[in-house]
């Protein structure tokens, strides 16, 4: 008889994770509900218990078209930046936790730019200086566009994502740019050590996990011999 195809290990993280995180999503929406708060953040329920159904929807639209660690780190980025930090609250609760997600967005902003390298060019035929600008870019890229995401937000639904408006002389109302700032540049720490990470790879001729990724996102697999490049 004929073997059925193995699941890799990390896809079936992915279906394992996002599954349960869906099933908590819905459990905490049932909750909410019960207790009369639930209108409070309808949106952002609603989003985040979408937010878990995309790997599952999305796979099989694009099948191998993105690899099994771009869906682990929507996953892992998902679930503390918005399960944790949005529909918990560490955001409120923990002062540094905003801080320290933007740092990792930024971090992750440059997997996803190497992910683009790999998929638009022969990554291994590129000079490491070009590889390395172009994944710095497309972090800062997210980060902006995130910035500019909370601040149509802001201005569209009233919310208060980049700070609590200050009333001016004039009788109007402006947002801090503090948030904002510090968002930004945190999002530019993380991006500068996936570079950095990038430059120690190259250096040492060592995997240092972007070797891995590296080979995952291209679409031919490469030796492993050659990914100590």
């Amino acid at each position: 008889m004929e073997n059925k195809k193995q699941i890799p290990a990390l896809r079936l993280f992915v279906y394992i994770f996002c599954a349960a995180c869906f099933v908590a999503m819905i459990a905490i929406f049932a909750v909410r509900i019960a207790n009369g708060t639930a209108q409070e953040r309808l949106a952002v329920l609603i989003c985040n218990c979408l937010l878990w159904l995309i790997p599952f929807v999305l796979r099989p639209i694009v099948r191998d078209g993105i690899s099994d660690t771009v869906y682990a780190v929507f996953a892992v980025f998902t679930f503390f930046a918005s399960l944790l930090g949005s529909v918990v609250g560490f955001y409120g609760s923990i002062w540094w936790y905003d801080l320290l997600i933007h740092a990792l967005f930024g971090y992750l902003g440059g997997v996803i730019g190497l992910f683009f390298v790999c998929k638009l060019s022969d990554v291994a035929a590129l000079k490491p200086a070009f590889v390395m600008l172009v994944c710095f870019a497309v972090s800062i890229m997210f980060a902006a566009l995130w910035e500019i995401f909370e601040f149509s937000g802001d201005v569209l639904l009233g919310n208060t994502a980049q700070g609590e408006k200050i009333l001016l002389e004039d009788g109007t109302y402006a947002a801090a740019v503090t948030d904002t700032m510090e968002d930004i540049i945190c999002n530019l720490v993380g991006a500068a050590v996936f570079t950095l990470q990038y430059l120690a790879h190259v250096l040492s001729k060592k995997s240092l996990l972007i070797g891995f990724m590296k080979r995952d996102f291209s679409p031919v697999k490469r030796p492993s011999s050659e990914n100590k490049e």
